[in-house]
């Protein structure tokens, strides 16, 4: 039997839950419920939003300003956007100031479909704008995209700009391929470049470029930074002829030192190195800087006289071997029957001499290229050494058509180093060295002392007489050894590692190191 305690406590129950099911019946009804004073609350309605009835003369409620610019802080894409002030202070009179934006949408230009940006899209991001500023008829506001990841600096990405009411966009601008799209990268490179004869409020900073005092908006550091977003996964390529004799009765360097040569190698610490004149004497150092430095080393195949290798070093912890070899340029002549032109005697070539080549692939970027490390023909240059000149000309036409002969085995992007024994005279075509040199920029080569968007060093990379000069008797400075890129390769930073010893001001090879820093776009 039910006490009267358990009856009056059902009875409660129930009338309970009579209420609760009438309060979630009601739940979102729009009626008014009272408050704690007795009173009715106002209803709540967020009202529909329309665009305003105003005269534009013609012109877009809201429009994307073409180019978009580098922010360093916070680091990403600024997208910059005017609206018309009559349309904005019409919406503001409507519905409130704080219910009113303006902002920007931003999505890969990869991901647009039919040239639109979906509001709602998968990549789509939506960027309110933090402040607008109004000038004459028009109001001004910027947003910045983030960009932080290296793997999207060269993306592009596209923007249109927006207003819209309690979250209703309204109105967008109209998109314009190339107007209203951007990377990170390329807005780097186009403010790394905005520099001026004059100094002015705008470009306050003094900076050297190409050797002569300019001004630019931004310090050195932040055109450091700047640099780093044009040339995403850049690394530092070295080449450096090291000289194979040890006496000067052989023919050889009487500065040269083995220990001091390397010392220059382990203070750069290069990504990649590009050894030429390496021979069995090297071998204790060579494995001794590869071991204690981070490096894989590959030392390749001896030349047919087994007077030199041409050894490839690269940082273990940045790079991944793919594939590597060594050719013999007469071998690979004849076994792509690479036509002698230029009827060179195949005699010339004395030491039967070698390329050694490296597919890479980069950790952090995923990116291939093909590594060429060689050391041409050596005889003299210029009138009187037609044939060692030639010769050259014959080696790299071998070069050509082997690479062209591997067709999509190997990438598309490559870098060619090494002692050429050729010089480029600018305004003497008919020079031997620039000869030489012609065929790389006629096959699509350009040279890193030349293409680099910063430039340390760029003088002659021999020395000459007293072991300590870098000029010969008539002034002159030769550069033999080069770094050349082909394909998608940019280069922030080229220059020759001057790098004389001791008390005489010696070197520890014939040869200076060239270093340039590259990326793979």
């Amino acid at each position: 039997m039910k006490t009267g305690k358990m009856r009056f406590a059902a009875r409660l129950a129930a009338a309970l839950l009579i209420v609760l099911t009438c309060v979630l019946a009601c739940a979102g009804c729009g009626t008014s419920t009272p408050d704690a004073t007795g009173t009715k609350a106002a209803q709540t309605t967020t009202p529909t939003a329309t665009a305003p009835s105003v005269d534009l003369g013609g012109a877009d409620p809201v429009r994307t300003v073409a180019g978009a610019t580098v922010a360093l802080s916070p680091q990403g894409l600024r997208f910059s956007g005017v609206a018309e002030k009559v349309y904005l202070d019409a919406l503001t009179a409507a519905y409130g100031e704080k219910n009113v934006k303006v902002g920007f949408l931003v999505a890969p230009t990869a991901s647009l479909i039919n040239g639109k940006i979906a509001p709602a899209g998968a990549d789509t991001v939506k960027l309110d704008a933090g402040s607008v500023i109004t000038v004459g008829p028009s109001c001004h506001f910027s947003s910045t995209f983030p960009v932080l990841s290296e793997d999207n600096y060269a993306k592009s990405y596209s923007a249109v700009a927006y207003i819209e009411v309690y979250g209703k966009i309204l109105a967008t601008s109209v998109y314009a391929a190339g107007q209203h799209d951007a990377s990170l990268s390329g807005a780097a490179d186009a403010a790394y470049l905005d520099v001026s004869n004059t100094l002015s409020d705008k470009y306050q900073y003094a900076i050297t470029l190409d050797g002569k005092t300019r001004y630019s908006p931004y310090s050195e550091e932040e055109r450091e930074t700047l640099l780093s977003f044009r040339f995403p996964f850049a690394f530092t390529v070295m080449s450096y002829n090291v000289e194979a004799y040890d006496h000067k009765d052989e023919g050889g360097w009487e500065g040269r030192d083995y220990a001091k040569a390397l010392v220059t190698v382990r203070e750069q610490s290069p990504d990649i190195v590009g050894f030429q004149e390496v021979n069995a004497e090297w071998e204790t150092m060579m494995a001794d800087l590869a071991s204690q430095n981070g490096y894989t080393r590959l030392p390749g195949g001896y030349s047919a006289d087994k007077f030199e290798k041409d050894e490839i070093f690269f940082k273990t912890a940045k790079f991944t071997l793919v594939s590597e070899g060594t050719k013999i340029f007469l071998t690979t002549a004849t076994e792509l029957n690479v036509p002698n032109t230029e009827k060179v005697s195949l005699l010339t070539d004395n030491h039967g001499r070698v390329f050694h080549y490296a597919v890479l692939e980069q950790k952090d970027s995923g990116k291939r290229f093909l590594v060429i490390n060689t050391h041409l023909h050596y005889g003299g240059t210029g009138s009187g050494h037609e044939e060692d000149d030639k010769m050259r000309r014959y080696q790299l036409r071998i070069l050509f058509a082997w690479i062209e002969s591997q067709g999509e085995e190997l990438p598309s992007d490559l870098i060619v180093m090494g002692d050429m024994n050729a010089h480029y005279k600018e305004g003497s075509p008919n020079n031997g060295g620039t000869r030489t040199m012609q065929l790389f920029f006629d096959a699509g080569f350009e040279r890193t002392a030349v293409s680099a968007a910063v430039k340390g060093d760029v003088g002659g990379t021999l020395n000459f007489y007293n072991r300590s000069a870098r000029t010969n008797d008539k002034g002159e400075t030769w550069a033999f050894d080069h770094i050349l890129t082909r394909g998608n390769i940019g280069t922030a930073y080229y220059t020759v590692v001057d790098n004389p010893i001791g008390a005489g001001n010696t070197y520890p090879s014939d040869h200076i190191p060239v270093m340039a820093t590259v990326s793979c776009r």
